[in-house]
């Protein structure tokens, strides 16, 4: 490299060494060079299983979500995370976070009630 300062006594220059500090986006926290975001799914997404887009650092990616996922749990897509200077990549981690819709229309209202009628699933008794 060479681009560091002159050398003592008339020596060679030294090497010139560059720190960056790389922030945190709103939507990715870089882990070592692992990017980890949030991945929000619908319940029905997460109860049926799903393939989603979601944003990676430089191209979309193509996830399968499978049947019964949790809030919580992780997607690990290998590769597509930071690059590591090397040639390689870190690793893109998924947190999934299930939302419910604040605000139902009627048929909707309805279909979940009728869900909750017949459905013997009780996240407490687990």
């Amino acid at each position: 490299m060479d681009n560091g300062k002159p050398g003592k006594n008339g020596g060679k220059n030294g090497d010139l060494f560059i720190r960056i500090k790389i922030d945190n986006d709103r939507n990715f926290k870089l882990e070592g060079y692992n990017l980890r975001t949030n991945l929000y799914l619908t319940p029905w997404e997460a109860a049926l299983s799903t393939k989603v887009t979601v944003n990676g650092i430089n191209e979309d990616v193509s996830v399968y979500i499978p049947q019964g996922i949790q809030s919580g749990e992780v997607i690990k897509i290998d590769g597509k995370g930071y690059k590591d200077g090397k040639g390689g990549r870190g690793d893109l981690i998924l947190e999934t976070k299930i939302m419910v819709p604040k605000h139902l229309n009627e048929k909707e209202k309805k279909l979940f009630n009728e869900l909750n009628a017949i459905s013997r699933f009780n996240p407490r008794t687990i």
